[in-house]
């Protein structure tokens, strides 16, 4: 705000010190004058000063560095009248025809004094410089340079009157300012300027030709107009057309964004529609599932009810082992069902915390092989470890993985083919292995069998049910246990094989 009120003090002293000296000029000027003229001078003065005030109202636009700057021919009448008349009555007529141009272009009271300040202080200089010289009418070959040396000085303090102040206006550095347009400016208004001589000679010769000097004016007037409204009229069209290819593209981006969220919406309806699909197909399996043990249970309690005394010995011995092998198949369901929960979606990570250990893996072969003997008696399950293979981990956490694939395998081994259980090391890595000689996992659906609630058709080897979360807990412990589950090639033709792997303890490594 200080630079601001700053650069306003010093605009205001800047204008009325030029508007001081100039209009003391003015008056002086017109005092001292010579007025005292013949019929025919006093008309030639009063022809010129009416061509001042023509030239400055016929202004010829023309286009520098992007911007339009307004030419005059006042320069060329205002220097004529100096040479025909002296500077007195030279420097009165311009400031006059300043005065009345002003008033008819509706300029404020600071800028029509100020101009006609400027006018009189730059063309005083020039006259003063062009008399000093010798310059005096009639004009002849020996004036020519007292006439360009008074001619030049009268340029160039107009140039540096009206470039302080617009640079004060502007807030900008007055001796960049200054420079910046000095040749375009010099080279301009040196032409109009050394049209002044000619026109005192004609002036001389026949006063009735000298308007004849207006009509180049008025058609460069008119041409230089014409094609700065051209101009401004292509900029506007220009404008235009950007503003529609940025309306037509923000239009196609929207269109997009639209069509993006419909296709967003779509994708969300069918994902919901599929998650009703398989929300309904899960409670129908489960319940399926779930049924058939909770009937054979029921079946069982309800024939013991009815016959229980008559039954002979054997006969409820099997009933009871029927009913205790059902609610051991409802319980592991359930407990599926209550641990599937316990994951969060995808990233494999138990909740509750497992105390991890130092164990060694044949150790976790032989227990999981004794408790799925236990499950599945009529299943020959054979083991085979092969030296001690330490590893860090939750103890019940890789036993029940094991459980879960050998659950698996016994369910889908064909009768009387056993289901294998190794253990071994690959590199780093302690590998656990379970294989069966079931009808396989195809390679496309090796991924997808890992999934909640997937289950492949298997037909007439798919025995006891499930509700399809036996392998998705499987590989989830093995990840909680920084390990990994996948799914191998057979060793043989047929059969599934997979192999869960952990990170063997460093001391054990490089043995």
């Amino acid at each position: 705000m200080s630079n601001t009120n700053a650069v306003s003090v010093k605009l205001k002293g800047y204008v009325w010190l030029v508007a001081t000296v100039g209009v003391g000029l003015l008056l002086g000027l017109a005092v001292t004058a010579d007025w005292e003229r013949s019929p025919r001078e006093l008309l030639t003065i009063a022809l010129f000063a009416g061509f001042v005030v023509v030239g400055e109202l016929l202004v010829v636009p023309i286009r520098h560095r992007g911007t339009v700057r307004e030419l005059t021919a006042t320069n060329t009448f205002a220097y004529a009248l100096v040479l025909l008349a002296g500077p007195a009555i030279g420097v009165v007529a311009l400031g006059l025809g300043s005065v009345v141009a002003d008033l008819v272009r509706r300029k404020t009271p600071v800028k029509i004094v100020f101009n006609a300040a400027q006018w009189a202080i730059a063309l005083t200089a020039g006259g003063a410089v062009t008399f000093a010289l010798g310059g005096r009418p009639p004009i002849g070959v020996d004036d020519l340079a007292a006439f360009a040396a008074g001619g030049a000085v009268f340029l160039l303090v107009n140039h540096v009157l009206v470039g302080v102040v617009v640079s004060l206006a502007a807030g900008t550095p007055i001796i960049g300012g200054l420079l910046e347009d000095l040749r375009v400016e010099a080279a301009t208004s040196a032409m109009l300027l050394a049209l002044a001589p000619v026109a005192v000679v004609i002036a001389q010769q026949a006063l009735l030709l000298v308007p004849t000097l207006l009509l180049p004016l008025v058609a460069v007037h008119r041409a230089s107009k014409g094609e700065v409204e051209a101009d401004a009229r292509r900029a506007q069209a220009e404008a235009l057309a950007d503003q529609q290819r940025q309306l037509a593209a923000a239009a196609a981006a929207q269109a997009e964004h639209e069509r993006r969220l419909a296709e967003q919406e779509r994708q969300l309806v069918r994902s919901l529609q599929e998650t009703d699909r398989l929300k309904a197909d899960l409670i129908a399996g489960v319940t399926h599932e779930l049924r058939t043990p909770l009937t054979t249970i029921s079946g069982v309690l309800q024939t013991l009810n009815r016959r229980g005394v008559g039954l002979a010995g054997d006969d409820r011995a099997e009933l009871v082992i029927m009913a205790l092998r059902q609610s051991e198949r409802l319980r592991r369901m359930i407990e599926q069902l209550l641990s599937a929960a316990r994951f969060q979606d995808g990233d494999g990570v138990i909740p509750l915390p497992l105390p991890q250990a130092p164990v060694d893996v044949a150790d976790l072969v032989r227990q999981a092989g004794a408790e799925a003997r236990a499950r599945h008696h009529d299943r020959r399950i054979a083991i085979e470890t092969n030296g001690a293979l330490p590893v860090r981990v939750a103890q019940d956490a890789v036993v029940q993985a094991l459980g879960n694939l050998l659950d698996n395998a016994c369910k889908y081994s064909p009768d009387g083919e056993p289901v294998r259980l190794s253990c071994g090391r690959d590199g780093d890595e302690a590998v656990l292995v379970v294989e069966d000689s079931g009808p396989g996992i195809p390679p496309a659906d090796r991924q997808r069998i890992f999934e909640r609630f997937t289950q492949l058709d298997a037909g007439a080897t798919h025995r006891a049910g499930g509700v399809g979360l036996g392998l998705y807990l499987a590989r989830q412990l093995a990840h909680s246990q920084g390990g990994r589950l996948v799914v191998a090639d057979p060793v043989g033709e047929v059969g599934a094989r997979f192999e869960l792997r952990l990170p063997l303890l460093g001391e054990a490594v490089g043995s």
